[in-house]
């Protein structure tokens, strides 16, 4: 038996309380922040009626830096996910829709940074925003001490990239 509660059909969990087993579907403060979806991600914040969610770090890769051409726009440039082949594939691999997901805006990525706890894991290293600084560099967040707005040069650089997702409920 299946039962179905909550504003979206992707929010899965197993019911603990359940005597027969089922399903059930979680509201957002049902699972709270960190919580873990059915595909592997995890609700990174939420406020009024918008959550963003963090891919699963299975999903993660370390790459060149690879996109954005100047993306300063809070909800992330979505058609940057195709850009970093990388994640594209990992998030295909996984099972996820990658037009789905984006590569967070610098902005974004700052978020990300302060509410780490709420992933299921990060590294401490550096991770790539979408966000062109200049021709020959781009914006990332050191997850190890907090640095941000580092300007790194592109072409050398090997940083993490994970994907975001943003819902409304």
């Amino acid at each position: 038996m299946t039962v179905y509660v909550g504003p979206t059909n992707w929010w899965w969990r197993e019911n603990p309380d359940s005597d027969i087993g089922c399903k059930v579907k979680g509201t957002l403060n049902d699972l709270g922040l960190g919580g873990a979806l059915v595909d592997g991600s995890t609700i990174m914040c939420a406020s009024n009626g918008v959550a963003i969610l963090v891919a699963p770090s299975c999903t993660q890769v370390c790459s060149a830096w690879a996109g954005g051409q100047y993306n300063t726009t809070q909800v992330g440039d979505k058609c940057c996910i195709s850009e970093w082949g990388g994640l594209q594939t990992a998030l295909t691999n996984a099972g996820f829709t990658p037009s789905d997901w984006f590569v967070p805006s610098y902005p974004q990525l700052q978020l990300g940074y302060q509410c780490k706890d709420n992933w299921d894991s990060t590294d401490i290293a550096f991770y790539w925003s979408s966000t062109e600084y200049a021709a020959s560099c781009a914006c990332n967040v050191d997850f190890n001490s907090s640095c941000s707005g580092n300007c790194i040069t592109k072409s050398i650089a090997q940083n993490r990239v994970r994907a975001f997702r943003c819902v409304t409920y």
